[in-house]
């Protein structure tokens, strides 16, 4: 009884790291979008010389930039669980989940 309880427990932790680990690559192709319009933005305001602009599309590009990095640490976080968890309940040797 006390390993199935267990066995439960492991499954929807399972099902919710793969949900948090899904919404996290969602986020980060966002994140990824969103910086290369920016990045977009940037050039064009480096053609026309716009310093003042300029400048705030590098402060917007370096906090896009650092958040992306904080989803991709979680997401491989929630990988290594996954990995964990599958090979605890169904004795799978595969590599890490990819979206």
């Amino acid at each position: 009884m006390r390993t199935r309880k267990k066995t439960l427990e492991k499954r929807f932790s399972l099902i919710e790291a793969k949900g948090r680990f899904k919404t996290a690559c969602n986020q980060i192709f966002h994140l990824l979008q969103r910086l290369r319009e920016i990045k977009k933005r940037y050039k064009m305001t480096q053609r026309s010389g716009n310093r003042v602009f300029r400048y705030n599309l590098r402060l917007k590009m370096s906090v896009i930039e650092g958040v992306c990095y904080m989803y991709y640490t979680y997401a491989y976080h929630k990988a290594d669980r996954i990995a964990e968890l599958r090979r605890d309940l169904f004795n799978d040797s595969t590599t890490k989940p990819t979206v």
